[in-house]
């Protein structure tokens, strides 16, 4: 940032001096020994104390990074003052730019005027260091803000949140455009105006012969078009640069989003509107991110078809009355296992049992509503409405037998006793809604129907099956699912026996 600002002013004082040569205006020497000995003076006095201000106003910041580099804890103190001291740091460098540049015209202007052979040349001593210094003074601003935006933003702030660093100032898009726009024409209006002036004066004055103060004026011209344009050229492409390039990094976020990837991020350099908007956008990036994190982790308890209707609000969820075939399984003979097998074997086992399950119960249009001990309880045709839920309900209980043999295999590799299950199975109508307290709700069936295919599932027992099903769920099952007819049972909450089934 030091050498930034340095660099400006040299190449400001370089390009006026090399326009005072081309032109052939008075050198110092011939303003006299006492203006070159205070310009050799001042010169050094404005270097020393411009970089004494700067490094002073930089030792928070070189204190901050020398522990950062070092791989040194910084305290949050510390880095708020390296912040602050970061963002204000162009806006110190205008002051003191301005600050020196006004001095030097006013001790020079006044070196002039007190000289009655330069008297006449005082007032262009006093307005060449004035729009020296505002070409100065912007050219520095912007400089330091490119270095700001492109070498150090991205070390103290590189999560973004500019706008939020307090005690730092502020500019506006609107001001860097109007100070843009008055460096390119105002101060070269005002440098036309005073070489205009200046020569007139020296007409007036009898110092310069009308047809040479003509071609005198005509070279003044010349240079300080050239001067002005390349200022303008060179502060319109730091602006240029400074507001577009997070701009075109929104560009690309936004594209990167609008194709459902959400892990891109703006990188924010500026604390002023575009920084504000790189921020939200961030936020907004990070938002459909969690949301986007959120419905897949959803769609691991739900099926995608399930979870996409119930977030798109198309499924009551306050309670209504479906019908549904509801599937009970349950692991035969578990608890022995349980205490014979170390704990984290037994996770293991029963998560291996519960994944295979689940995977047959979603393949057929089923949903999980709850895992209970070692129970799954499952329904078909909730939330979302299937026609010919009791078929897919026997047919998933089929795949959970075939299923259930693999995960059988697998525990005999590993030396583990194989697993048995019994599933209940039956069809009739439910109430369906988001059943709880308001910190915590589930999706849940209440009903007879789901007391029975419990009861349905505890009887596989009774009568050494492992899948049963009731009569109204058996009479919609079409004729490839072989059926075998068992007693009807009493079971407890019905007042007659229940005609059931078991699938051999």
């Amino acid at each position: 940032m030091l050498l930034g600002n340095l660099t400006a002013n040299l190449v400001a004082v370089s390009a006026v001096s090399a326009l005072e040569m081309w032109l052939n205006l008075p050198s110092r020497r011939a303003l006299g020994e006492l203006y070159v000995s205070a310009a050799f003076y001042y010169d050094i006095f404005a270097f020393v104390c411009g970089v004494s201000v700067m490094l002073w106003w930089e030792r928070p910041m070189r204190r901050w990074l020398r522990d950062h580099w070092a791989g040194r804890e910084t305290t949050p103190r510390a880095l708020l003052a390296a912040r602050q001291r970061l963002l204000n740091e162009p806006y110190l460098a205008v002051a003191l730019n301005l600050f020196l540049w006004c001095t030097s015209s006013a001790i020079f202007g006044s070196l002039v005027a007190a000289n009655p052979a330069t008297r006449h040349m005082a007032v262009g001593e006093v307005l060449g260091g004035l729009i020296t210094g505002l070409i100065t003074v912007t050219a520095a601003f912007f400089v330091l803000e490119r270095i700001l935006q492109y070498r150090w933003a991205p070390v103290l702030f590189p999560a973004g949140g500019l706008t939020a660093t307090p005690g730092a100032l502020r500019i506006k898009i609107g001001t860097r455009i109007t100070a843009l726009i008055l460096a390119a024409s105002l101060l070269p209006f005002a440098g036309m105006i005073f070489g205009l002036r200046s020569t007139m004066q020296a007409v007036n004055d009898g110092l310069m012969a009308p047809a040479p103060a003509l071609d005198n004026l005509q070279m003044t011209m010349l240079g300080l078009c050239a001067l002005f344009m390349a200022n303008a050229a060179v502060l319109a492409f730091l602006v240029t640069v400074n507001l577009t390039r997070s701009l075109q990094d929104m560009v690309r976020v936004l594209h990167r989003v609008q194709e459902g990837d959400f892990s891109r991020r703006v990188r924010v350099s500026s604390n002023d509107e575009i920084g504000y908007t790189g921020d939200a956008v961030n936020l907004m990036t990070a938002g459909l991110a969690e949301r986007d994190f959120i419905k897949e982790t959803f769609g691991k308890y739900v099926s995608s078809q399930v979870r996409d209707e119930i977030l798109a609000g198309r499924i009551p969820l306050d309670g209504e009355t479906k019908e549904v075939t509801v599937l009970f399984a349950d692991l035969r003979n578990f608890t022995p296992l349980v205490e014979a097998t170390p704990p984290k074997e037994v996770v293991k086992i029963i998560n291996g049992y519960f994944e295979q399950m689940s995977a047959a119960i979603k393949e057929h249009g089923g949903l999980v509503l709850q895992f209970i001990g070692d129970e799954i309880e499952a329904v078909f045709g909730a939330p979302l409405p299937l026609e010919d839920h009791p078929q897919l309900a026997v047919e998933a209980a089929l795949a959970m037998r075939a299923r259930l043999v693999q995960v059988n295999e697998s525990l005999r590799h590993t030396g583990f006793a194989p697993l048995e299950h019994g599933i209940g199975i039956h069809t009739g109508s439910v109430v369906a809604a988001n059943i709880g307290s308001p910190e915590r709700l589930s999706y849940a069936l209440v009903g007879d129907t789901v007391n029975l295919a419990s009861r349905l599932q505890g009887l596989n027992k009774t009568f050494g099956s492992d899948i049963i099903v009731s009569a109204i769920t058996a009479a919609r099952l079409d004729d490839k699912i072989t059926l075998e007819k068992l007693p009807a049972t009493e079971v407890k909450g019905k007042s007659g026996p229940v005609e059931i089934f078991a699938l051999p």
